[in-house]
Protein backbone atom coordinates (compact mmCIF):
# COMPACT_ATOMS: atom_id res chain seq x y z
CA UNK A 1 0.00 0.00 0.00
CA UNK A 2 1.66 3.21 -1.09
CA UNK A 3 1.45 6.54 0.63
CA UNK A 4 0.16 9.73 -0.92
CA UNK A 5 2.16 12.28 1.05
CA UNK A 6 4.22 13.19 -1.96
CA UNK A 7 1.15 13.69 -4.13
CA UNK A 8 -0.63 16.21 -1.96
CA UNK A 9 1.61 19.04 -3.07
CA UNK A 10 0.92 18.39 -6.73
CA UNK A 11 -1.68 20.65 -8.37
CA UNK A 12 -4.72 19.05 -9.93
CA UNK A 13 -4.49 18.56 -13.68
CA UNK A 14 -5.97 21.38 -15.70
CA UNK A 15 -7.92 19.01 -17.99
CA UNK A 16 -11.43 18.10 -16.86
CA UNK A 17 -11.02 14.85 -14.91
CA UNK A 18 -13.23 11.82 -15.39
CA UNK A 19 -15.28 10.49 -12.45
CA UNK A 20 -12.76 7.67 -12.01
CA UNK A 21 -9.90 10.18 -11.91
CA UNK A 22 -11.77 12.25 -9.35
CA UNK A 23 -12.19 9.22 -7.13
CA UNK A 24 -8.52 8.37 -7.53
CA UNK A 25 -7.53 11.95 -6.73
CA UNK A 26 -9.73 11.95 -3.62
CA UNK A 27 -8.04 8.77 -2.49
CA UNK A 28 -4.62 10.27 -3.14
CA UNK A 29 -5.14 13.44 -1.12
CA UNK A 30 -6.69 11.73 1.89
CA UNK A 31 -3.90 11.28 4.42
CA UNK A 32 -4.48 12.11 8.10
CA UNK A 33 -8.23 12.76 7.90
CA UNK A 34 -9.15 9.13 8.73
CA UNK A 35 -6.73 9.28 11.68
CA UNK A 36 -8.46 12.16 13.45
CA UNK A 37 -11.85 10.78 12.38
CA UNK A 38 -11.11 7.39 13.97
CA UNK A 39 -9.74 8.99 17.13
CA UNK A 40 -12.73 11.27 17.65
CA UNK A 41 -15.26 8.55 16.77
CA UNK A 42 -13.84 6.05 19.25
CA UNK A 43 -13.51 8.69 21.96
CA UNK A 44 -17.10 9.88 21.59
CA UNK A 45 -18.49 6.35 21.49
CA UNK A 46 -16.93 5.67 24.90
CA UNK A 47 -18.34 8.77 26.65
CA UNK A 48 -21.75 7.39 27.78
CA UNK A 49 -20.22 4.07 28.84
CA UNK A 50 -17.52 5.81 30.87
CA UNK A 51 -20.00 8.15 32.56
CA UNK A 52 -22.16 5.17 33.47
CA UNK A 53 -19.17 3.13 34.63
CA UNK A 54 -18.07 5.92 36.96
CA UNK A 55 -21.47 5.99 38.67
CA UNK A 56 -21.63 2.20 38.89
CA UNK A 57 -18.07 1.87 40.23
CA UNK A 58 -18.64 4.58 42.82
CA UNK A 59 -21.88 2.94 43.96
CA UNK A 60 -20.99 -0.76 43.88
CA UNK A 61 -17.27 -0.78 44.64
CA UNK A 62 -16.34 2.35 46.62
CA UNK A 63 -19.56 2.69 48.65
CA UNK A 64 -20.74 -0.94 48.50
CA UNK A 65 -24.39 0.01 48.10
CA UNK A 66 -26.86 -2.71 47.17
CA UNK A 67 -28.31 -3.49 43.76
CA UNK A 68 -31.56 -1.59 44.40
CA UNK A 69 -29.76 1.66 45.23
CA UNK A 70 -27.23 1.40 42.40
CA UNK A 71 -29.84 0.54 39.79
CA UNK A 72 -31.90 3.56 40.89
CA UNK A 73 -28.82 5.80 40.64
CA UNK A 74 -28.01 4.54 37.15
CA UNK A 75 -31.63 5.01 36.07
CA UNK A 76 -31.72 8.60 37.36
CA UNK A 77 -34.50 7.70 39.81
CA UNK A 78 -32.92 9.47 42.76
CA UNK A 79 -35.84 11.25 44.44
CA UNK A 80 -35.95 8.72 47.28
CA UNK A 81 -32.21 8.13 47.60
CA UNK A 82 -30.89 11.70 47.58
CA UNK A 83 -28.29 11.09 50.30
CA UNK A 84 -26.87 7.98 48.63
CA UNK A 85 -26.80 9.71 45.24
CA UNK A 86 -24.97 12.69 46.72
CA UNK A 87 -22.35 10.37 48.23
CA UNK A 88 -21.89 8.66 44.86
CA UNK A 89 -21.31 12.04 43.21
CA UNK A 90 -18.84 13.14 45.91
CA UNK A 91 -16.73 10.03 45.27
CA UNK A 92 -16.71 10.75 41.53
CA UNK A 93 -15.77 14.39 42.15
CA UNK A 94 -12.95 13.40 44.50
CA UNK A 95 -11.50 11.16 41.78
CA UNK A 96 -11.88 13.85 39.12
CA UNK A 97 -10.14 16.38 41.36
CA UNK A 98 -6.83 14.46 41.17
CA UNK A 99 -7.43 12.59 37.94
CA UNK A 100 -7.63 15.56 35.57
CA UNK A 101 -4.63 17.49 36.99
CA UNK A 102 -2.45 14.38 36.63
CA UNK A 103 -3.80 13.98 33.11
CA UNK A 104 -2.31 17.31 32.03
CA UNK A 105 1.25 16.92 33.32
CA UNK A 106 2.67 14.54 30.72
CA UNK A 107 0.98 16.15 27.68
CA UNK A 108 2.43 19.51 28.73
CA UNK A 109 5.94 18.03 28.81
CA UNK A 110 5.42 16.19 25.54
CA UNK A 111 4.06 19.27 23.75
CA UNK A 112 6.98 21.39 24.94
CA UNK A 113 9.71 18.92 23.97
CA UNK A 114 8.43 16.55 21.33
CA UNK A 115 6.71 19.25 19.28
CA UNK A 116 9.92 21.10 18.55
CA UNK A 117 11.81 17.80 18.22
CA UNK A 118 9.34 16.67 15.56
CA UNK A 119 9.84 19.95 13.69
CA UNK A 120 13.63 19.79 13.79
CA UNK A 121 13.89 16.19 12.64
CA UNK A 122 10.85 15.96 10.31
CA UNK A 123 9.60 12.95 12.27
CA UNK A 124 5.79 12.81 12.38
CA UNK A 125 4.42 9.25 12.33
CA UNK A 126 5.37 8.16 15.87
CA UNK A 127 3.48 11.13 17.29
CA UNK A 128 0.39 10.20 15.25
CA UNK A 129 0.50 6.62 16.55
CA UNK A 130 1.38 7.23 20.22
CA UNK A 131 -2.06 8.55 21.30
CA UNK A 132 -3.80 5.54 19.72
CA UNK A 133 -1.57 3.14 21.66
CA UNK A 134 -2.43 4.93 24.89
CA UNK A 135 -6.17 4.85 24.16
CA UNK A 136 -6.02 1.16 23.21
CA UNK A 137 -4.41 0.33 26.57
CA UNK A 138 -7.02 2.52 28.25
CA UNK A 139 -9.88 0.62 26.60
CA UNK A 140 -8.37 -2.69 27.70
CA UNK A 141 -8.15 -1.34 31.25
CA UNK A 142 -11.80 -0.24 31.16
CA UNK A 143 -12.84 -3.73 30.04
CA UNK A 144 -10.94 -5.21 32.99
CA UNK A 145 -12.61 -2.66 35.26
CA UNK A 146 -15.99 -3.99 34.14
CA UNK A 147 -14.85 -7.57 34.72
CA UNK A 148 -13.74 -6.65 38.26
CA UNK A 149 -16.68 -4.33 38.90
CA UNK A 150 -16.69 -4.75 42.69
CA UNK A 151 -13.02 -5.62 43.30
CA UNK A 152 -11.48 -2.66 41.45
CA UNK A 153 -12.47 0.75 42.78
CA UNK A 154 -13.21 3.88 40.77
CA UNK A 155 -9.65 5.08 41.38
CA UNK A 156 -8.21 2.08 39.51
CA UNK A 157 -10.61 2.58 36.64
CA UNK A 158 -9.70 6.30 36.61
CA UNK A 159 -6.03 5.46 36.17
CA UNK A 160 -6.77 3.39 33.07
CA UNK A 161 -9.32 5.85 31.72
CA UNK A 162 -7.28 9.05 31.95
CA UNK A 163 -3.74 8.66 33.28
CA UNK A 164 -2.55 5.93 30.88
CA UNK A 165 -3.60 7.82 27.70
CA UNK A 166 -1.91 10.97 29.00
CA UNK A 167 1.42 9.12 29.14
CA UNK A 168 1.18 8.78 25.36
CA UNK A 169 0.22 12.41 24.72
CA UNK A 170 -3.55 12.06 24.34
CA UNK A 171 -5.55 14.47 22.20
CA UNK A 172 -3.02 17.37 22.49
CA UNK A 173 -0.36 15.14 20.92
CA UNK A 174 -2.49 13.91 18.01
CA UNK A 175 -3.75 17.45 17.30
CA UNK A 176 -0.18 18.77 17.16
CA UNK A 177 1.00 15.88 14.96
CA UNK A 178 -1.89 16.11 12.51
CA UNK A 179 -1.59 19.81 11.80
CA UNK A 180 2.20 19.57 11.60
CA UNK A 181 1.85 16.73 9.07
CA UNK A 182 -0.62 18.73 6.99
CA UNK A 183 1.80 21.68 6.95
CA UNK A 184 4.55 19.34 5.73
CA UNK A 185 2.69 17.65 2.90
CA UNK A 186 0.59 20.55 1.63
CA UNK A 187 1.49 23.55 -0.45
CA UNK A 188 0.51 26.97 0.86
CA UNK A 189 -2.43 27.00 -1.52
CA UNK A 190 -3.67 23.61 -0.31
CA UNK A 191 -2.94 24.06 3.40
CA UNK A 192 -5.97 26.18 4.22
CA UNK A 193 -8.26 23.72 2.45
CA UNK A 194 -6.71 20.70 4.16
CA UNK A 195 -7.00 22.24 7.64
CA UNK A 196 -10.60 23.15 6.87
CA UNK A 197 -11.29 19.55 5.84
CA UNK A 198 -9.94 18.29 9.18
CA UNK A 199 -12.19 20.74 11.04
CA UNK A 200 -15.15 19.55 8.99
CA UNK A 201 -14.35 15.90 9.75
CA UNK A 202 -14.27 16.67 13.48
CA UNK A 203 -17.45 18.70 13.30
CA UNK A 204 -19.31 15.89 11.53
CA UNK A 205 -17.96 13.01 13.62
CA UNK A 206 -18.63 14.57 17.04
CA UNK A 207 -22.39 15.33 16.77
CA UNK A 208 -22.99 12.22 14.68
CA UNK A 209 -21.38 9.91 17.24
CA UNK A 210 -23.01 11.80 20.12
CA UNK A 211 -26.42 11.21 18.59
CA UNK A 212 -26.25 7.40 18.78
CA UNK A 213 -23.51 6.62 21.34
CA UNK A 214 -25.89 6.29 24.30
CA UNK A 215 -28.30 4.09 22.34
CA UNK A 216 -25.37 1.97 21.22
CA UNK A 217 -24.34 1.56 24.86
CA UNK A 218 -27.86 0.50 25.80
CA UNK A 219 -27.85 -2.00 22.95
CA UNK A 220 -24.42 -3.66 23.32
CA UNK A 221 -23.32 -2.68 26.84
CA UNK A 222 -19.87 -2.00 28.24
CA UNK A 223 -18.07 -4.82 26.45
CA UNK A 224 -19.57 -4.06 23.07
CA UNK A 225 -18.76 -0.33 23.27
CA UNK A 226 -15.21 -0.78 24.53
CA UNK A 227 -14.42 -3.57 22.03
CA UNK A 228 -15.81 -1.43 19.20
CA UNK A 229 -13.70 1.53 20.31
CA UNK A 230 -10.66 -0.74 20.61
CA UNK A 231 -11.16 -1.95 17.06
CA UNK A 232 -11.36 1.64 15.80
CA UNK A 233 -8.19 2.58 17.69
CA UNK A 234 -6.45 -0.49 16.24
CA UNK A 235 -7.53 0.62 12.76
CA UNK A 236 -6.03 4.06 13.46
CA UNK A 237 -2.70 2.49 14.42
CA UNK A 238 -2.64 0.27 11.33
CA UNK A 239 -3.66 3.11 9.00
CA UNK A 240 -1.01 5.49 10.37
CA UNK A 241 1.67 2.82 10.34
CA UNK A 242 1.12 1.38 6.87
CA UNK A 243 -0.67 4.04 4.80
CA UNK A 244 0.92 7.28 5.93
CA UNK A 245 4.56 7.87 5.13
CA UNK A 246 6.92 10.45 6.51
CA UNK A 247 6.83 13.56 4.27
CA UNK A 248 10.60 13.86 4.67
CA UNK A 249 13.26 11.37 5.68
CA UNK A 250 13.74 11.75 9.46
CA UNK A 251 17.10 13.22 10.39
CA UNK A 252 18.04 11.13 13.41
CA UNK A 253 21.35 10.36 15.06
CA UNK A 254 22.18 7.64 17.51
CA UNK A 255 19.65 6.62 20.16
CA UNK A 256 21.54 8.54 22.85
CA UNK A 257 21.78 11.69 20.75
CA UNK A 258 18.10 11.46 19.83
CA UNK A 259 16.97 11.15 23.45
CA UNK A 260 19.21 14.01 24.59
CA UNK A 261 17.96 16.27 21.82
CA UNK A 262 14.35 15.22 22.43
CA UNK A 263 14.40 16.44 26.03
CA UNK A 264 16.86 19.33 25.71
CA UNK A 265 15.51 21.97 28.17
CA UNK A 266 16.74 24.80 25.97
CA UNK A 267 13.88 24.19 23.55
CA UNK A 268 11.30 24.60 26.32
CA UNK A 269 13.08 27.71 27.62
CA UNK A 270 12.95 29.26 24.14
CA UNK A 271 9.17 28.88 24.19
CA UNK A 272 8.75 30.69 27.50
CA UNK A 273 11.19 33.42 26.44
CA UNK A 274 8.39 34.78 24.25
CA UNK A 275 6.89 36.33 27.38
CA UNK A 276 10.07 36.65 29.47
CA UNK A 277 12.23 38.57 26.99
CA UNK A 278 11.53 41.39 24.60
CA UNK A 279 11.74 40.14 21.02
CA UNK A 280 11.09 41.82 17.67
CA UNK A 281 7.62 41.19 16.31
CA UNK A 282 6.25 39.93 19.64
CA UNK A 283 3.74 42.06 21.56
CA UNK A 284 4.34 40.75 25.07
CA UNK A 285 1.45 42.69 26.66
CA UNK A 286 -1.08 41.22 24.24
CA UNK A 287 0.54 37.81 24.55
CA UNK A 288 0.28 37.76 28.36
CA UNK A 289 -3.30 39.02 28.32
CA UNK A 290 -4.32 36.47 25.70
CA UNK A 291 -2.68 33.67 27.68
CA UNK A 292 -4.84 34.70 30.63
CA UNK A 293 -7.97 34.79 28.42
CA UNK A 294 -7.17 31.34 27.01
CA UNK A 295 -6.65 29.98 30.53
CA UNK A 296 -9.99 31.41 31.71
CA UNK A 297 -11.87 30.06 28.68
CA UNK A 298 -10.31 26.61 29.05
CA UNK A 299 -10.92 26.53 32.82
CA UNK A 300 -14.60 27.25 32.35
CA UNK A 301 -14.91 24.71 29.53
CA UNK A 302 -13.17 21.95 31.50
CA UNK A 303 -14.86 22.81 34.79
CA UNK A 304 -18.40 22.92 33.41
CA UNK A 305 -18.02 19.92 31.13
CA UNK A 306 -16.76 17.86 34.05
CA UNK A 307 -19.79 18.73 36.18
CA UNK A 308 -22.68 19.10 33.78
CA UNK A 309 -23.75 15.45 33.81
CA UNK A 310 -23.42 15.24 37.60
CA UNK A 311 -25.52 18.38 37.93
CA UNK A 312 -28.28 17.30 35.54
CA UNK A 313 -28.37 13.81 37.05
CA UNK A 314 -28.76 15.35 40.50
CA UNK A 315 -31.30 18.02 39.55
CA UNK A 316 -33.30 16.45 36.73
CA UNK A 317 -32.62 12.71 37.02
CA UNK A 318 -30.84 12.57 33.66
CA UNK A 319 -29.20 9.42 32.33
CA UNK A 320 -26.62 9.20 29.55
CA UNK A 321 -29.49 9.14 27.05
CA UNK A 322 -30.71 12.63 27.98
CA UNK A 323 -27.12 13.86 28.15
CA UNK A 324 -26.31 12.73 24.61
CA UNK A 325 -29.50 14.33 23.28
CA UNK A 326 -28.52 17.62 24.88
CA UNK A 327 -24.87 17.37 23.78
CA UNK A 328 -25.89 16.74 20.19
CA UNK A 329 -28.31 19.68 20.12
CA UNK A 330 -25.75 21.92 21.86
CA UNK A 331 -23.05 21.06 19.31
CA UNK A 332 -25.38 21.66 16.37
CA UNK A 333 -26.46 25.03 17.82
CA UNK A 334 -22.82 26.09 18.02
CA UNK A 335 -22.08 24.93 14.49
CA UNK A 336 -25.02 26.85 13.04
CA UNK A 337 -24.30 29.89 15.20
CA UNK A 338 -20.66 29.95 14.20
CA UNK A 339 -21.46 29.56 10.51
CA UNK A 340 -23.80 32.57 10.72
CA UNK A 341 -21.87 34.72 13.20
CA UNK A 342 -18.42 34.67 11.59
CA UNK A 343 -19.46 36.17 8.22
CA UNK A 344 -21.94 38.53 9.91
CA UNK A 345 -19.38 39.90 12.37
CA UNK A 346 -16.56 40.14 9.83
CA UNK A 347 -18.23 40.87 6.48
CA UNK A 348 -21.21 42.96 7.62
CA UNK A 349 -20.24 44.62 10.90
CA UNK A 350 -16.46 44.58 10.32
CA UNK A 351 -15.78 43.95 13.99
CA UNK A 352 -12.26 43.42 15.30
CA UNK A 353 -11.17 40.17 16.91
CA UNK A 354 -11.37 41.64 20.39
CA UNK A 355 -14.87 43.02 19.98
CA UNK A 356 -16.06 39.65 18.68
CA UNK A 357 -14.46 37.91 21.65
CA UNK A 358 -16.08 40.37 24.03
CA UNK A 359 -19.53 39.68 22.55
CA UNK A 360 -19.05 35.92 22.86
CA UNK A 361 -17.99 36.30 26.51
CA UNK A 362 -21.07 38.44 27.25
CA UNK A 363 -23.21 35.83 25.48
CA UNK A 364 -21.77 33.08 27.70
CA UNK A 365 -22.39 35.15 30.85
CA UNK A 366 -26.04 35.64 29.87
CA UNK A 367 -26.46 31.93 29.16
CA UNK A 368 -24.96 30.95 32.49
CA UNK A 369 -27.52 33.03 34.38
CA UNK A 370 -30.21 30.92 32.67
CA UNK A 371 -28.32 27.68 33.37
CA UNK A 372 -27.87 28.68 37.01
CA UNK A 373 -31.53 29.46 37.64
CA UNK A 374 -33.00 26.76 35.36
CA UNK A 375 -35.64 24.68 37.13
CA UNK A 376 -36.75 22.73 34.08
CA UNK A 377 -35.19 20.91 31.14
CA UNK A 378 -36.75 23.40 28.71
CA UNK A 379 -34.75 26.20 30.34
CA UNK A 380 -31.55 24.19 29.91
CA UNK A 381 -32.24 23.99 26.19
CA UNK A 382 -33.11 27.71 26.20
CA UNK A 383 -29.72 28.46 27.75
CA UNK A 384 -28.03 26.31 25.10
CA UNK A 385 -29.82 28.31 22.40
CA UNK A 386 -28.59 31.56 23.98
CA UNK A 387 -25.00 30.33 23.58
CA UNK A 388 -25.50 30.56 19.80
CA UNK A 389 -22.32 32.58 19.17
CA UNK A 390 -20.01 31.12 21.83
CA UNK A 391 -18.62 28.76 19.20
CA UNK A 392 -16.84 31.76 17.71
CA UNK A 393 -14.70 32.18 20.85
CA UNK A 394 -11.88 29.70 20.03
CA UNK A 395 -11.79 30.93 16.43
CA UNK A 396 -11.38 34.55 17.54
CA UNK A 397 -8.66 33.60 19.99
CA UNK A 398 -6.74 31.59 17.39
CA UNK A 399 -7.04 34.40 14.88
CA UNK A 400 -5.66 37.00 17.29
CA UNK A 401 -2.91 34.68 18.51
CA UNK A 402 -1.37 34.60 15.04
CA UNK A 403 -1.21 38.41 14.89
CA UNK A 404 0.77 39.17 18.04
CA UNK A 405 3.96 37.25 17.22
CA UNK A 406 6.28 37.14 14.24
CA UNK A 407 5.98 34.36 11.68
CA UNK A 408 9.18 32.77 13.00
CA UNK A 409 7.61 32.48 16.47
CA UNK A 410 4.23 31.06 15.47
CA UNK A 411 5.19 27.52 16.46
CA UNK A 412 6.50 28.59 19.85
CA UNK A 413 3.41 30.71 20.48
CA UNK A 414 1.07 27.82 19.66
CA UNK A 415 3.06 25.57 22.02
CA UNK A 416 2.76 28.21 24.74
CA UNK A 417 -0.99 28.54 24.27
CA UNK A 418 -1.21 24.74 24.21
CA UNK A 419 0.55 24.57 27.56
CA UNK A 420 -1.94 27.00 29.12
CA UNK A 421 -4.87 25.08 27.64
CA UNK A 422 -3.43 21.88 29.15
CA UNK A 423 -2.95 23.60 32.52
CA UNK A 424 -6.62 24.55 32.71
CA UNK A 425 -7.95 21.14 33.88
CA UNK A 426 -5.26 21.00 36.57
CA UNK A 427 -6.65 24.21 38.05
CA UNK A 428 -10.32 23.87 37.15
CA UNK A 429 -10.94 20.31 38.34
CA UNK A 430 -10.09 20.72 42.04
CA UNK A 431 -11.75 24.15 42.14
CA UNK A 432 -14.97 23.22 40.34
CA UNK A 433 -15.32 19.64 41.55
CA UNK A 434 -14.01 19.60 45.09
CA UNK A 435 -14.10 23.20 46.30
CA UNK A 436 -17.39 24.32 44.73
CA UNK A 437 -19.63 21.40 43.76
CA UNK A 438 -18.91 19.08 46.69
CA UNK A 439 -19.60 21.93 49.13
CA UNK A 440 -22.79 23.14 47.43
CA UNK A 441 -24.36 19.89 46.23
CA UNK A 442 -26.97 19.89 49.01
CA UNK A 443 -27.63 23.64 49.11
CA UNK A 444 -27.10 25.20 45.66
CA UNK A 445 -25.57 22.73 43.15
CA UNK A 446 -25.72 25.32 40.33
CA UNK A 447 -23.15 27.51 42.09
CA UNK A 448 -20.42 26.53 39.62
CA UNK A 449 -22.29 28.32 36.81
CA UNK A 450 -21.98 31.59 38.73
CA UNK A 451 -18.29 30.99 39.40
CA UNK A 452 -17.90 30.71 35.62
CA UNK A 453 -19.69 34.07 35.29
CA UNK A 454 -17.08 35.60 37.60
CA UNK A 455 -14.22 34.16 35.54
CA UNK A 456 -15.77 35.31 32.28
CA UNK A 457 -16.27 38.80 33.72
CA UNK A 458 -12.52 38.93 34.44
CA UNK A 459 -11.83 37.65 30.92
CA UNK A 460 -14.09 40.35 29.46
CA UNK A 461 -12.09 43.03 31.28
CA UNK A 462 -8.83 41.64 29.87
CA UNK A 463 -10.30 41.58 26.37
CA UNK A 464 -11.46 45.18 26.64
CA UNK A 465 -7.99 46.14 27.90
CA UNK A 466 -6.52 44.82 24.65
CA UNK A 467 -9.29 46.47 22.64
CA UNK A 468 -8.76 49.87 24.30
CA UNK A 469 -4.99 49.71 23.78
CA UNK A 470 -5.52 48.78 20.17
CA UNK A 471 -7.91 51.68 19.59
CA UNK A 472 -5.39 54.13 21.04
CA UNK A 473 -2.66 52.82 18.75
CA UNK A 474 -4.93 53.06 15.74
CA UNK A 475 -5.39 56.76 16.38
CA UNK A 476 -1.70 57.37 15.84
CA UNK A 477 -0.37 58.56 12.49
CA UNK A 478 1.79 55.48 11.99
CA UNK A 479 0.62 51.97 12.82
CA UNK A 480 3.12 49.44 14.04
CA UNK A 481 3.25 46.41 11.74
CA UNK A 482 1.63 43.30 13.24
CA UNK A 483 -0.24 45.26 15.92
CA UNK A 484 -3.22 46.75 14.15
CA UNK A 485 -5.99 44.17 14.18
CA UNK A 486 -8.97 46.49 13.94
CA UNK A 487 -10.92 45.54 10.87
CA UNK A 488 -8.87 42.38 10.23
CA UNK A 489 -11.18 39.49 9.64
CA UNK A 490 -11.23 36.08 11.20
CA UNK A 491 -10.12 33.43 8.70
CA UNK A 492 -13.10 31.57 7.32
CA UNK A 493 -11.24 28.24 7.09
CA UNK A 494 -11.60 27.71 10.84
CA UNK A 495 -15.30 28.43 10.89
CA UNK A 496 -16.27 25.03 12.23
CA UNK A 497 -15.42 24.29 15.85
CA UNK A 498 -16.69 22.00 18.58
CA UNK A 499 -17.15 23.93 21.78
CA UNK A 500 -18.48 23.60 25.29
CA UNK A 501 -21.79 24.89 26.60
Amino acid sequence: MSSTADLVQEPRPSARPTPAQRLLYAREVITVEPVIGAYMLASQLCVPAIFNLEFEKSCRSNLAFGDAVCEAVLAGDVANITDQNNRVQVVINDVHSWQLPLQTVVPIVLILFLGSFSDRHSWRKPFLIMPFVGELISVAGCILSVVFMVDWTLEVQGMFQVIIPSLFGGQPMITMAIFAYIADVSSLEMRTLRIGVVQIVISIIVPLSQSFSAHLFELIGYYGVFLTAGAIYAFGIAYAAFWIKEPHKPRLGSIGETVRDMFDPRHAIDTFNLVLRKQPGVNRLYLVLMLAVVLIYSMVADGENGLFFLYTQHQFGWTVIELTYFSTVNTLIHLVGTALAVPFFTKVLYLSDMMILFLTFVDKIAANFIFGFANSVSLLYTAAAVTLITGVTPIGMRSFQTKIVSENDLGKAQSLFGVFEALAPAIASPVYNKLIYNNTITSFPAAFFFFSILLYAVGSILIMRIYATEKLKNRGISEEKGVDNNGKQIPMDNIIEVTHM
